[in-house]
């Protein structure tokens, strides 16, 4: 079976002011679709749409402490018990665990990107990840998965732990995570 991914998500803490920079640089690019979302109960995001996956930054509230950087991998329900103890299950969303690198997400999701962003004719967006949670993605559920084979994600190996992402666009440039001190991103920006 291939990965599909849904989104890629960057979390920050606390920090709704940088949403606005990060919705700034993105709309300058006038690559895809730029929104943000108003705040709910747990966060605010700001939402880049490709036509393949779109890239999420959102901003916790206080009670919200545990978001890490993770890819969401549209996985079907039936798969989820795999799961004995996930850190976070609900009726959409499973987290196997907190720092994990990944997170499944129900095809009955009714905000899936292959149904928000038909019509969306910019696909440049690749996500690059670490060689290690690749190991982790093809493993999903105890089922043998493949990359897809469009090329949207990518190994890069200067990435090393399982919850080491960037997304790219089409001109190599780093689309997220943005304004981080990060060395092994210099090579994309």
């Amino acid at each position: 079976m291939e990965i599909q991914i849904d989104h890629v998500m960057f979390p920050v803490y606390l920090n709704n002011a940088f949403l606005d920079v990060v919705e700034d640089i993105w709309a300058k690019k006038k690559s895809g679709k730029v929104f943000t979302q108003p705040q709910n109960a747990a966060f605010k995001g700001v939402y880049l749409q490709s036509k393949s996956f779109y890239v999420e930054y959102l901003s916790n509230v206080k009670d919200q402490p545990y978001w890490t950087n993770a890819v969401y991998v549209v996985v079907p329900k039936a798969h989820w018990a795999f799961y004995k103890s996930p850190a976070l299950v609900d009726e959409f969303f499973l987290v196997p665990k907190f720092g994990c690198g990944y997170a499944l997400v129900s095809p009955d999701f009714p905000y899936l990107n292959s149904m928000t962003a038909r019509g969306n004719s910019y696909d440049g967006l690749t996500l690059l990840i670490s060689e290690a949670l690749r190991k982790e993605l093809l493993s999903i559920a105890g089922l043998n998965w493949s990359l897809p084979g469009s090329g949207k994600i990518q190994v890069h190996g200067s990435l090393v732990h399982v919850h080491d992402m960037a997304v790219i666009d089409e001109k190599s440039k780093l689309v997220a995570p943005l304004l981080q001190p990060n060395p092994l991103l210099r090579e994309f920006l």
